[in-house]
């Protein structure tokens, strides 16, 4: 499935976040210019999630770890958090500008 990266999305149905994956889709409440690289990374690792354990496993995971740790520390979370300050790869640049 092609990803496909959308920007200024509704802060209903963003919530309270800045940036969210609905494989195939990452969403970010900011328009383009404003996505910071670390927030753009960030969601690139949950993708990054999805593609190792699949998307039902992923989201099936992450539900009942989100009941077990909360989202504070939630492993997916403290994955993305160590990950986010990661340079941008040439191809996520690109997703990124597209």
């Amino acid at each position: 499935m092609k990803l496909r990266i959308k920007y200024g999305i509704s802060k209903w149905i963003m919530g309270k976040y800045r940036g969210k994956v609905l494989y195939p889709f990452v969403l970010f409440l900011q328009p383009q210019e404003d996505v910071t690289d670390q927030l753009f990374r960030h969601e690139m690792e949950h993708v990054y999630q999805v593609w190792r354990k699949g998307w039902l496993g992923f989201y099936a995971m992450y539900l009942l770890l989100a009941i077990r740790y909360g989202y504070k520390k939630h492993p997916f979370e403290l994955e993305a958090n160590t990950r986010e300050n990661d340079p941008l790869t040439a191809k996520e640049r690109r997703m990124k500008n597209a």
